[in-house]
């Protein structure tokens, strides 16, 4: 990723926001349709780009949240964030999102992470 800091991590996510947008849209056509893969492909590299910086932040920044935050910070945090799932999704929402995901993975031929594991 180029430099820039925060603000262009921020930047450059808030640019690509529609990417999973785009996904869910193009994936049920991307096989058949050359100019729907085309753009699909486009925007799963974007977004690929785009959350980089994910498996640092899952192993090495939200752990520390607990460490800089209250308990009671902390729960009031996991009460908002699980609204917003709610005010989003729905109900169960993360549970069908997972699920929407895995489907359209198996429809794109990549639910078998075995594949792509090195032997």
């Amino acid at each position: 990723m180029d430099g820039g800091g925060p603000d262009r991590v921020v930047q450059r996510c808030a640019e690509h926001a529609d990417d999973g947008g785009t996904i869910l849209r193009l994936a049920p056509s991307g096989r058949s349709n050359a100019d729907d893969r085309r753009q699909l492909v486009t925007s799963m590299q974007a977004s690929s780009r785009c959350t980089g910086h994910t498996p640092r932040e899952d192993t090495e920044l939200f752990p520390k949240i607990k460490d800089v935050v209250s308990s009671h910070e902390y729960d009031a945090m996991a009460e908002d964030f699980e609204k917003k799932e709610h005010e989003l999704f729905g109900a169960d929402g993360f549970e069908k999102m997972t699920a929407r995901v895995a489907a359209l993975e198996q429809q794109m031929g990549i639910f078998d992470l075995n594949q792509f594991t090195p032997r």
